[in-house]
C-alpha cells in the first residue's frame, strides 16, 4: 500500500519544482526518480528521516570517465614509480595525481591556481611554468600532464602569450639537471594549430625541437586509447591525440 504522507510530499514537491521552473520536471529520468522513491520508501528498513536529492544521469551501463586523463595519469605515475625520484616538480597536473604521488615521493606543486589544500608530504605554490621559481639545473624530475598546451591562451587566467608554449619548455630545459626526466603530455596531430583559447596542437617535432637537449626515453600515443604513432597520419582538421612523453636531459 502506498504511504498517503509520501505521495502528499511528492506532489508538493513537484509542485514546488513546476514554480521554479525546474528542469528537473522534463528530465527523462525524473520518473523513474519518483518511482524509485516510491519503492524504496515501501521497504523494510527505511530510514525515518529522508530528503530529496535527484542524480539522474548516473544510471549508465559503464563508468563514464575522462579516458585521456585516466590512461595518461596512470602512465605518468608508473614513470614516477620506475624512475623512484628523490623528490619531483609538478606544474599543473590534475589534483588527484599530485596529491597520490605526493604520499609517495616529496612533491612540489607549481601551478597558476595553486591547490588550496594542506596534506603532508605535497607543497603548493602559486606560480608559471614560463617562471619557475627554481634555480637552474636543480630539478630531478618535472611532470607537467596536459598543461603546456595552455600556456598563455587565457584560459587559466594566465596571462596571454603567443609565445607561452615554448617558453615554458625553455624553462623546463632550464631548471632540470642533467639526467633528470620531463614527464608530460600534450594534444599531438601530423599539423600544428590553435584552438582559441581551450589549447594548441602540436607536432612531434616541434616539440622535440624545443629540447633539444633532451632524448625521447618512453612515450604513449591516446586516441583516447592507447594507439600507435601511425594513426595519427590519419587525424583530419583539428583532431588530436594525446602524446606522453618521457624525455632525460643529456649528461654534461
Amino acid at each position: 500500500m502506498i504511504d498517503t504522507k509520501l505521495m502528499t510530499d511528492i506532489s508538493e514537491y513537484c509542485k514546488q519544482l513546476q514554480k521554479n521552473n525546474s528542469p528537473l520536471l522534463n528530465h527523462p529520468h525524473f520518473r523513474n526518480f519518483l518511482i524509485d522513491l516510491v519503492k524504496y520508501h515501501g521497504m523494510p528498513g527505511c530510514e525515518s528521516r529522508i530528503s530529496l536529492w535527484p542524480c539522474l544521469d548516473d544510471k549508465t551501463p559503464v563508468t563514464v570517465f575522462d579516458k585521456y586523463y585516466f590512461y595518461q595519469d596512470t602512465w605518468a605515475a608508473r614513470k614516477i614509480f620506475e624512475i623512484q625520484p628523490k623528490s619531483l616538480v609538478d606544474s599543473g597536473s590534475t589534483a588527484l595525481l599530485v596529491g597520490i604521488i605526493s604520499q609517495f615521493v616529496p612533491t612540489i606543486s607549481v601551478d597558476v591556481r595553486p591547490l588550496p589544500i594542506s596534506l603532508p608530504g605535497l607543497t603548493c605554490m602559486c606560480a608559471s611554468i614560463k617562471e619557475l621559481p627554481f634555480k637552474n639545473h636543480t630539478i630531478e624530475l618535472l611532470s607537467s600532464m596536459c598543461v603546456i598546451e595552455h600556456v598563455g591562451l587565457g584560459r587559466y587566467g594566465d596571462t596571454l602569450d603567443t609565445q607561452g608554449s615554448i617558453k615554458a619548455f625553455k624553462e623546463v630545459s632550464r631548471v632540470i639537471k642533467p639526467g633528470g626526466h620531463f614527464l608530460f603530455s600534450v594534444p599531438l596531430s601530423h599539423t600544428s594549430g590553435l584552438s582559441f583559447n581551450a589549447h594548441r596542437v602540436f607536432n612531434k617535432q616541434q616539440v622535440l625541437g624545443c629540447l633539444q637537449d633532451f632524448s625521447l626515453k618512453d612515450e604513449l600515443f591516446l586516441f583516447p586509447h592507447p594507439g600507435s604513432e601511425a594513426e595519427i597520419a590519419k587525424l583530419q582538421n583539428f583532431q588530436y591525440c594525446i602524446w606522453c612523453a618521457n624525455l632525460v636531459k643529456a649528461a654534461t
